[in-house]
């Protein structure tokens, strides 16, 4: 399945629960962000402090990832952005600053 394609059934599946509306506002948006960021946060560092098996606590961090990234692709539907272009694009700078050497090296300017 594409990528719209699953954007757009997991915006209908939200919007149908009432968690997304037309008049939703892109600080909406940060701010589930943020809630989801956190959740991912905690997810890792519990893995981090408990040292416990990390594979069966990694279930968790996956599911939260998925989440952070799902509220991209809804704020990207929501806002009629064609997210599998827009990440084409931005593959295409990258690749050109790996040719070009641009990338200071530091993980903050990967975006």
């Amino acid at each position: 399945m594409k990528l719209n394609k699953l954007t757009e059934r997991n915006y209908k599946s939200i919007v149908d629960r009432g968690l997304i509306s037309p008049t939703t506002n892109y600080k909406a948006f940060l701010d589930k962000f943020d809630e989801e960021l956190k959740e991912l946060k905690e997810a890792v560092d519990y893995i981090r402090t408990c040292k416990k098996n990390l594979y069966s606590n990694f279930e968790h961090v996956k599911e939260e990832l998925a989440d952070v990234i799902l509220v991209g692709l809804n704020l990207a539907h929501h806002y009629g952005i064609n997210i599998e272009e827009e990440l084409i694009k931005k593959i295409e700078i990258n690749e050109q600053r790996a040719e070009n050497n641009t990338d200071s090296g530091d993980a903050k300017n990967d975006n």
